[in-house]
């Protein structure tokens, strides 16, 4: 459970709220706000909770500057995940910087399906753990709608059950004793959409690089590169074409939950999340988008992704497809927002997903 699909979520309902309460520039400076959440997906079924917003500006920043956003979460799942999280989104000095990242405390169990394409397909066992995190974006503009700058993450791991009969018991896996990441490194990002939740035209791309290692407190040492890019076509009647592309790339001794995997609710839909994992991954995906009538829309998406424990041994033999389609109702017109709801197809397996806005 990634507190991003948490902070999207609420954010997503906080612009729900607030889309009556006046036009789109917001004089109010500072803003405390709460509701509830509920969502599905595969790796956590029904999921509830509650969630409250700080919104709020700098003194003597225009109108027309974004707010800032800090977000608290506590949450419950079906399968008896707690989520307790503190995503933040600050912008300083008209947008010329950005700090973002989260603090979160999660006490999870997922499916571990092994790593690599080479396990057999009727392998998995859950795993039990308790999960403090945090971590930190500090960006500067140095070209319009381009950020670059500095990251860190601290991710520590505490394992409290497994199954006796898997693998992870063995101790083999890296990663099957828990333990702490802490990794530092840069970031650049350029954002030029024409709408976050539902854009039409323009790019987004985000790479990030890491380095984890004792000095600053890692027990694992490894190197992880990532690079996720998103691009929009807009087409005659309401129609859009989305298209995005992932990769990772990692060296060292990676834990396995530190690992590239494929599936989940924005990642090629329909693999449960960690299906597969790896080193190393790739993924290029496709979504079709159209308005039907009223508020209502539907898409249909394909994607293609591979996991390998080194950049040489991808095999096309081991690509991975999923397919779907989905309804969207929109539930927001000044954001175009949409209540989104999917059914992906993979590894011969239906997942069903329900959330706020797009994949991608």
């Amino acid at each position: 459970m990634r507190v991003n699909f948490f902070f999207t979520l609420f954010y997503c309902l906080f612009l729900l709220v607030n889309a009556n309460n006046g036009d789109s520039t917001d004089t109010k400076r500072i803003k405390l706000i709460a509701l509830p959440v509920i969502y599905y997906q595969p790796e956590t079924k029904w999921g509830a909770g509650a969630a409250g917003l700080l919104r709020f500006k700098q003194k003597n920043e225009p109108d027309s500057m974004r707010h800032s956003n800090i977000m608290f979460v506590l949450s419950g799942t079906q399968l008896g995940q707690i989520l307790c999280g503190a995503p933040f989104q600050m912008w300083f000095n008209k947008e010329k910087y950005n700090v973002y990242g989260e603090a979160a405390f999660q006490s999870i169990n997922y499916l571990f399906f092994g790593v690599g394409n080479h396990v057999p397909s009727y392998f998995k066992e859950r795993y039990y753990a308790n999960n403090p995190r945090f971590k930190i974006n500090a960006l500067r503009r140095i070209y319009p709608h381009l950020y670059a700058g500095l990251k860190y993450m601290f991710d520590y791991t505490n394992i409290t059950q497994l199954v006796d009969t898997g693998m992870l018991i063995k101790g083999t896996i890296s990663g099957s004793k828990g333990g702490a990441v802490s990794g530092a490194g840069g970031t650049i990002k350029y954002d030029n959409r024409d709408n976050q939740f539902y854009a039409t035209k323009g790019y987004y791309v985000e790479l990030f690089a890491l380095t984890n290692n004792n000095l600053i407190g890692s027990d694992y040492r490894f190197d992880k590169y990532s690079l996720d890019i998103s691009t929009y076509v807009a087409l005659p009647y309401k129609q859009v074409i989305a298209f995005n592309a992932y990769g990772v790339i990692s060296t060292g001794n990676v834990p396995f939950y530190q690992m590239a995997v494929l599936g989940g609710e924005s990642k090629m839909r329909g693999l449960y999340q960690g299906r597969f994992r790896d080193k190393d991954c790739w993924m290029v995906q496709a979504e079709y988008r159209a308005h039907l009538f009223w508020r209502v829309g539907a898409v249909a998406f394909a994607g293609i992704g591979d996991i390998a424990p080194q950049l040489n041994q991808f095999n096309y033999k081991y690509t991975h497809l999923a397919i779907g389609g989905g309804v969207r109702a929109l539930v927001d017109k000044k954001q175009h927002l949409n209540l989104r709801f999917d059914a992906g197809y993979s590894n011969n397996r239906m997942n069903y997903y329900l959330t706020l806005g797009e994949a991608f």
